[in-house]
């Protein structure tokens, strides 16, 4: 379990942490969840309570609700290595094995490049490399030959960099702002051709995510990485 780190602090949400963890210590796993989620309906925005109220649904055995709260904790902190264990821990779980699309050489070194650094440290490095672009080239117009040609080089490869992580916080901030995902929370569910339709077109199991494309109503139509598409019932999924 980890400890609450709140900028502004109150008595009753540390109060309730202390009871949580002193359940939760207890192996009184649905009191702790009680508490955990009390402490989130109160408006606390915190990776540490999710990760631990991921850890108390996993004693539960709540495969969908304790992977939903890892992810809920690694938007918050996206490299703490205790979460990442965790949710792939809890991930071995899964009944359904989902393989992601393969990637080249490139691609794979451009994805480790976009998840290696969290937006707000990537926009911190595309304004320092554009700084020193162009601090590059203004020195350029008044050096000599030699150190024009090498002032010039450090500029191409600050552009460089500059073009991959501008293009990769774009990428982060349109997933913010636009691509929703949610994980299954019930033990099994059907994927329909179309909303309460007739039509199977396969099962998923509880801890799959999938990412929301469209809702209508009550019904959600939802992709898997290997491409694969359909409606669910919206109940049976919870947001990340």
């Amino acid at each position: 379990m980890t400890a609450l780190c709140l900028t502004a602090r109150s008595a009753p949400i540390d109060h309730w942490f202390e009871k949580a963890n002193s359940f939760y210590e207890a192996q009184q796993y649905d009191s702790a969840a009680l508490y955990y989620e009390k402490i989130i309906g109160a408006g606390v925005n915190n990776a540490d309570v999710f990760y631990n109220l991921g850890n108390t649904f996993f004693r539960l055995n709540k495969l969908g609700l304790s992977i939903l709260n890892y992810e809920k904790a690694l938007k918050l902190s996206p490299h703490d290595p205790d979460i990442l264990a965790n949710k792939r821990f809890a991930q071995r779980a899964i009944v359904d094995r989902v393989p992601e699309p393969d990637r080249t050489f490139i691609n794979t070194i451009l994805w480790r490049i976009h998840t290696l650094f969290s937006l707000n440290l990537q926009l911190i490095i595309l304004f320092c490399t554009l700084l020193l672009l162009s601090v590059s080239f203004s020195f350029a117009l008044f050096s000599s030959h030699n150190t024009r040609l090498w002032l010039i080089y450090l500029a191409s490869i600050s552009l460089l960099f500059s073009v991959i992580f501008a293009t990769s916080a774009g990428v982060k901030i349109y997933e913010a702002e636009k691509k929703k995902f949610s994980i299954v929370l019930e033990k099994s569910v059907d994927v329909k051709n179309q909303p309460d339709g007739n039509k199977v077109l396969f099962t998923v199991h509880e801890g799959v995510k999938f990412q929301v494309q469209k809702t209508v109503e009550e019904w959600s139509f939802v992709r898997l990485p290997n491409g694969y598409t359909g409606w669910v019932e919206s109940s049976a999924l919870g947001g990340i």
